[in-house]
């Protein structure tokens, strides 16, 4: 007997595998992306929207850019604020948090921040864009 409890159901997240290489990124990006996808793009009662994945590829091409006039080395104080608000987005919105841990996003921060490499932070970049032109073809929506 339930006696008016509603009993919440589970769902279950595939975790795909992210790779992170020049031939990879966009395919790691659809993976993500097709997972959210099956899901309606929600988690819980959040849902992802276009406007929250294009501020977080804004954040991104900011830092991109700067990179791109004074080197990959002078902007490692701004990927580790990027991280700070990657993190702060993803507390605001269980969606967006989802869409941080299966792109893994964090960790490949911390992977430029550690080889400070632009080949990486570019990759990055476009992993970005990847991952908001996918959301967009797979019907996300604002």
């Amino acid at each position: 007997m339930n006696h008016g409890k509603s009993r919440q159901q589970t769902v279950r997240w595939e975790q795909p595998k992210i790779h992170f290489t020049d031939r990879t990124y966009v395919s790691d990006a659809e993976a993500v992306i097709k997972e959210l996808k099956d899901k309606r793009f929600k988690v819980g009662r959040d849902t992802l929207t276009t406007s929250q994945i294009r501020n977080l590829l804004s954040l991104t091409s900011t830092v991109y850019d700067e990179a791109l006039s004074s080197g990959v080395e002078n902007v490692m104080d701004q990927v580790a604020y990027l991280r700070v608000q990657f993190v702060y987005q993803s507390g605001r919105n269980e969606a967006v948090k989802k869409l941080v841990e299966l792109s893994r996003i964090l960790d490949i921060l911390k992977i430029i921040q550690k080889h400070q490499k632009k080949q990486d932070l570019i990759r990055f970049c476009r992993y970005m864009e990847a991952l908001v032109a996918y959301f967009k073809y797979y019907g996300g929506r604002d």
